[in-house]
C-alpha cells in the first residue's frame, strides 16, 4: 500500500510539501488544468504536462476528479448529456494515451451525486458545518440531518426516484466502461456523502454496500470499481472491514479514502482516526489481507492550529498517523 494526498490543484508548493512528508503520490481535480472549466475535457498535453510535474517531485499523479460542474446535465438526465459523456470519454483517452508507456495511470475519480454540483449550506451541502468542538479547539466537520429540516424546498435537482438515478448511472457507464477499458485506465466511483437514502429531494443509490455492489455489477469490468471511502462506509453504519473484504476480494478497490467518524447518518462528526467509531486498524489489515497495493488517501482534513489553506499542518499530523500504522502492520 502507499499513501496518496488530494493535492486539488497540483501547485508546486503542495507538491514538495507531499513529498517532504513522505506520500507517495497526489490527486487533482480535472479543473486543476487550465482550460478545464471551459472545455469540460482534458486533452494528452494536459495530462503529460500535469504528469511531468509530478514526476519532478518523485510522486504519482494517483487520481483525477472530474467534478461535478461538467457533467451536470448527466446527472440531471437532461438531453446536453451526450455532450458532457462525450468529454468525459475524450478525457478518459487522453489519460490512456498519456501513460501509454505502461506505467501506472491515475484513477478517474466519478461522483454521481445527483446534487454533486449544487453547492449550498454553510460549509459544503446542507446539514454539513465545521465546528470547534475536537480536542483543544480543533475544527471538526459535523453532519447533522436536523439542521435541513427547515430546507425541505431545497431540491436543486427536483423530485428524484431510485429508479431514475439508477437509470442516469446506467447511461453513464454503458458508454464509459468501453472507452476505458479500451484507455486501460480505472474508473473509481465515490459513494454518496452523506449517506443518506433520501437527501435534497434525491433517493440516492450508493449509500451503502448494496448500492456499490449493484453498481459494480451494472456493467461488468476490470475497470469498473470504487473509491471506497471508509468515512462514507462508518457513516452508513456497514461492518467496514467486511466491506472491505467483499470488494477487495474481487480487486474492485482503486483507491481508498481513509477517514473515521463518531456516529452514523442521520448525524456524526469526522475525527481523528484513533477517536472515531471505525477500527482504522482493522480496515488496514483487511486491505492488507485482500492484497490491496493502491493508494490510501487521508481524507477531509480537521483544522489544527497553523494551518493553512490547505491544512498542511492537518495534513502532515494524519501522513504520520497513516504511515506509522502502515509500518506496524507491514503493509
Amino acid at each position: 500500500m502507499k499513501i496518496g494526498l488530494r493535492s486539488d490543484n497540483g501547485a508546486e508548493e503542495r507538491l514538495r510539501f507531499a513529498r517532504q512528508l513522505g506520500a507517495d503520490g497526489a490527486s487533482i481535480w480535472a479543473r486543476a488544468c487550465p482550460g478545464y472549466a471551459e472545455r469540460c475535457t482534458l486533452t494528452v498535453d494536459d495530462v503529460l504536462q500535469m504528469r511531468e510535474r509530478f514526476d519532478a517531485h518523485e510522486l504519482d499523479l494517483t487520481g483525477i476528479g472530474l467534478g461535478g460542474e461538467c457533467i451536470k446535465n448527466q446527472l440531471l438526465g437532461l438531453p446536453e448529456r451526450d455532450r458532457e459523456i462525450e468529454n468525459v470519454c475524450r478525457t478518459i483517452r487522453s489519460i490512456g494515451e498519456a501513460y501509454s508507456d505502461g506505467a501506472p495511470s491515475p484513477v478517474v475519480i466519478i461522483d454521481q451525486r445527483t446534487t454533486y454540483w449544487a453547492r449550498g449550506g454553510p460549509w459544503w451541502h446542507p446539514g454539513y458545518e465545521r465546528l470547534p468542538t475536537g480536542r483543544g479547539g480543533v475544527s471538526l466537520t459535523t453532519f447533522d440531518a436536523d439542521r435541513i429540516q427547515g430546507e425541505m424546498d431545497d431540491r436543486p435537482a427536483g423530485e428524484v426516484s431510485r429508479e431514475e438515478v439508477w437509470a442516469r448511472i446506467a447511461y453513464l457507464y454503458e458508454r464509459i466502461v468501453p472507452v476505458a477499458e479500451a484507455a486501460h485506465v480505472r474508473l473509481a466511483t465515490h459513494p454518496d456523502d452523506p449517506p443518506m437514502e433520501y437527501y435534497r429531494g434525491v433517493h440516492q443509490a450508493l449509500v451503502g454496500f448494496a448500492g456499490l455492489k449493484k453498481l459494480v455489477e451494472l456493467v461488468p469490468s476490470a475497470y469498473n470499481g470504487l473509491l471506497l471511502c471508509l468515512g462514507c462506509m462508518q457513516e452508513a453504519g456497514e461492518d467496514v472491514p467486511q466491506v472491505i473484504r467483499y470488494f477487495g476480494g474481487q480487486k474492485k478497490i482503486f483507491y481508498v479514502h481513509f477517514r473515521n467518524v463518531l456516529g452514523k447518518v442521520p448525524r456524526y462528526v469526522e475525527v481523528f482516526p484513533h477517536e472515531g467509531d471505525g477500527d482504522m486498524v482493522a480496515n488496514l489489515k483487511a486491505l492488507k489481507e485482500v492484497g490491496y497495493e493502491g493508494y490510501v488517501v487521508p481524507d477531509h482534513h480537521f483544522g489544527l492550529a497553523g494551518d493553512g489553506d490547505w491544512r498542511e499542518c492537518s495534513r502532515a499530523w494524519s501522513v504520520g498517523y497513516l504511515r506509522g500504522l502502515m509500518q506496524a502492520l507491514d503493509v
